[in-house]
């Protein structure tokens, strides 16, 4: 150990890092194809890309300004579109930096945050960060919570507990009698709500009867802003102004306000796209269900959590690279023999029922 790791926080030294998903010229690089000819179905984007219009909202910002620390404009948009009042609405650096908040704000060394594992890695990641305990409950056959082991985790030291829905990678979603029983716990429950405009599914309502619910969304699957990284979350009063007073003053940037301005004044054109996925996510499902050797689990979302009888998890990836589809593996053993493989466009669906026909 060096003298400059002896300075450093032990657990943040020694951290299991959170690996996203490599660019396409890495992709490429690696499978020994053109980066022209790389298909990506592996992070969940949305492959039509940023409508132009929010594009072209973007070029001539004065961006020698700061931004609005208080997140007015963006505040307002984005209560037309929920129906929820400015003053429960916070916007952060993707999901990803309310996910960092909420745990900054909760959790001190020690005390437990609740997850339910196969799921998003990012919760366990901000976790282990504060040096939190990490509680991750397996979920049963059906991908579905098991409550009763949730609440028997449940003591004076837990803290927070993150629940996706629809849960990513494999698809399904919280019920709300599940939320319910969470939240009487009183312990602040997140419900992580990235693909709602795929799934049209919503525990928002809730907000009206619980203090400590927060509800997760993001701009960067349904509207294709990835890349600018633009999240909100909807909470109490009470709740938002305290992450409004702990993040940082200029969170978000003014191109991803500008385009996240853009992109709720053309929000019918975007649903138009996401129910689009929905519809080619519905094409590989109708193939893989005439085919032997694969099989998938129900999703809600723009994304399929596929299984392989007959290769493994490896195999496939590399098979499917072969062709210039790029999906998604998981380290989780729960997940072994399984790839999550994104919606894309009609072509790029075509593209992979081929290469699927030929990997299985």
């Amino acid at each position: 150990m060096s003298q400059l790791e002896k300075l450093m926080r032990p657990h943040m030294a020694k951290i299991a890092t959170y690996h996203g998903v490599d660019p396409s010229a890495e992709l490429a690089r690696k499978a020994g194809i053109k980066p022209e000819d790389v298909i990506r179905l592996n992070a969940n984007e949305n492959p039509y890309g940023a409508l132009d219009k929010v594009a072209e909202s973007i070029t001539g910002l004065d961006i020698h300004l700061y931004p609005d620390s208080q997140q007015r404009k963006l505040r307002a948009a984005l209560s037309d579109y929920t129906g929820q009042p400015p003053d429960r609405i916070i916007a952060g650096a993707g999901g990803d930096e309310i996910i960092d908040l909420l745990i900054r704000l909760f959790v001190a060394p020690g005390q437990k945050v609740l997850d339910c594992q196969p799921t998003f890695g990012m919760y366990a990641f901000s976790a282990r960060q504060v040096d939190a305990k990490i509680v991750s409950v397996p979920r049963n056959s059906t991908w579905d919570i098991d409550i009763t082991t949730m609440l028997e985790e449940i003591d004076d030291s837990a803290r927070i507990v993150f629940l996706a829905s629809p849960n990513n990678p494999t698809g399904n979603l919280l019920t709300e009698s599940d939320a319910r029983a969470l939240l009487e716990t009183g312990i602040v429950v997140c419900v992580d709500e990235t693909y709602y405009e795929f799934s049209r599914n919503t525990l928002s309502h809730l907000l009206d009867e619980y203090e400590n619910l927060v509800v997760l969304r993001s701009f960067s699957k349904w509207a294709g802003l990835a890349g600018l990284r633009v999240g909100y979350a909807m909470a109490s009063v009470n709740l938002v102004q305290h992450l409004m007073d702990i993040k940082q003053p200029y969170n978000i940037n003014i191109a991803g306000e500008t385009a996240v301005l853009a992109a709720l004044e053309h929000k019918d054109d975007l649903l138009k796209r996401a129910h689009s996925l929905v519809e080619q996510r519905k094409r590989v499902e109708e193939v893989i269900d005439n085919l032997d050797g694969i099989s998938y689990y129900p999703s809600e979302g723009n994304f399929l959590l596929c299984r392989f009888d007959r290769r493994t998890a490896e195999e496939a990836y590399v098979g499917l690279a072969e062709h210039g589809i790029f999906v998604r593996r998981f380290p989780q053993s729960a997940l072994d023999n399984s790839l999550r493989i994104s919606a894309g466009t009609p072509e790029q669906t075509d593209r992979l029922i081929d290469a699927l026909r030929s990997v299985v």
